[in-house]
């Protein structure tokens, strides 16, 4: 039971780690996307049509996310036990 409990708590660490490393790479692509577009706009006439809006993934919940993993763990055992052992 201790192990499981582990693991979860490894896994939630490991979701928390990634979506903070995601939110970076998202404020890093904003960031460079508006530094350009204002270099862009600065030598380009602006177009009569509606600008374009922005929009960010929306913020997936952490057990959402645990299940998944958990699935796609699940998914690849059964596949490994399906498979034959391959003989050298």
């Amino acid at each position: 039971m201790m192990e499981d409990d582990d693991q979860k708590d490894s896994r939630r660490t490991s979701a928390q780690s990634f979506f903070e490393s995601l939110d970076e790479l998202f404020d890093s692509i904003e960031t460079s996307s508006s530094s350009a577009a204002e270099s862009l706009s600065a030598s380009v006439e602006p177009k009569p049509s509606s600008p374009p809006k922005k929009t960010r993934p929306a913020k997936i919940n952490l057990s959402d996310f645990e299940d998944a993993i958990a699935d796609l763990e699940q998914f690849i055992q059964k596949k490994r036990e399906k498979r034959p052992e391959s003989k050298e």
